[in-house]
């Protein structure tokens, strides 16, 4: 996390710049580490001096007798160095000046050791804080991406509010178009029912208006029929004044004249026109003349009641 710039080409650049120096690095810790490890017998053997110089001199006595000394694969001390290319020769001036050296170069190998301990100890302390450093800064960026991933997903669970709140609004919107589709579709039955029924309603009254104007035309049909025998019967009559009055008529001219009024629903607006005419046309007659009229009308009356009261029943 703490190197998330890092690529191969960059990878390449650090490898060609910090090689050698790593690699040194490496073999200086190598080379300390088996210090380290001679370390231990050098001061295994200061020790050893310490307690039994004696000893110690006699082993380096021995070895200069031997004539030379070897590296070994494992490596030697600094101090055993020193003695062995003092001591190659094989010429020492004494046994003193010995001792003094070897104990100068134990104690400059002791600091060195000491210093050595501390220089590696400030390293791991480095190396501590160095991996403290890294994962601080791993934290932080851990807990900057913590907080950006926090929001984005607070802004998805805004969005899935908003999205739930739409699916919502839209619901009671499908829901609403719907109860209001349905009632547009009740609203067109009753209307088609309505209309079927004003229509059946409409048809019954055209029935009956076609009933009414067929009853109305054989009404108007019996009503000119009627009229005209009302025309022909006053004609009729009208010729019966005009002729000579029989003496069964004058032996009549004392009965009572029955009551004009049951021919005078019909008689008198169709043949008022007809009346009027002869009114205008007739000539001034003497009174007797008009008694033998009145006479003549009288009996024609009688005569014709009947059949006009039968006529006037059918046309009702």
């Amino acid at each position: 996390m703490g190197y998330q710039n890092v690529h191969e080409i960059r990878l390449q650049e650090l490898r060609s710049k910090h090689r050698p120096a790593v690699i040194a690095a490496l073999e200086e810790r190598s080379k300390g580490l088996q210090a380290w490890r001679d370390s231990k017998g050098l001061a295994s053997k200061l020790y050893n001096f310490k307690q039994d110089p004696k000893s110690v001199l006699v082993d380096s006595k021995a070895s200069l007798s031997n004539g030379s000394l070897s590296r070994s694969e494992s490596g030697s001390s600094n101090a055993d160095e020193v003695l062995v290319s003092l001591t190659g020769d094989g010429e020492v001036d004494s046994v003193q000046d010995l001792q003094a050296q070897v104990l100068w170069l134990k104690a400059e190998l002791c600091k060195l050791l000491e210093e050595k301990r501390s220089a590696l100890l400030r390293a791991e302390e480095l190396e501590i804080a160095l991996m403290e450093i890294v994962k601080e800064d791993n934290r932080r960026q851990l807990s900057a991406k913590v907080e950006q991933l926090e929001q984005e997903m607070a802004e998805v669970q805004r969005l899935l509010s908003d999205k739930q709140e739409q699916e919502g609004a839209m619901l009671q919107v499908l829901m609403r178009v719907e109860q209001e589709q349905k009632v547009t579709e009740d609203a067109r039955i009753f209307a088609e029912q309505d209309a079927e029924a004003q229509r059946y309603a409409a048809q019954v009254l055209q029935e009956k208006y076609e009933e009414a104007v067929a009853a109305l035309a054989e009404m108007e049909k019996r009503a000119v029929m009627a009229e005209s025998m009302l025309e022909a019967t006053l004609q009729y009559q009208s010729g019966q004044l005009k002729a000579q009055p029989s003496p069964r008529q004058v032996n009549q001219d004392s009965s009572p004249e029955p009551p004009p009024s049951r021919i005078s629903l019909l008689a008198r607006p169709f043949g008022l026109g007809w009346r009027d005419k002869n009114k205008n046309t007739t000539p001034e007659k003497s009174p007797e003349h008009v008694n033998d009229e009145k006479q003549s009308s009288t009996e024609a009356k009688e005569t014709n009641s009947e059949p006009t009261e039968t006529k006037v029943q059918d046309i009702s």
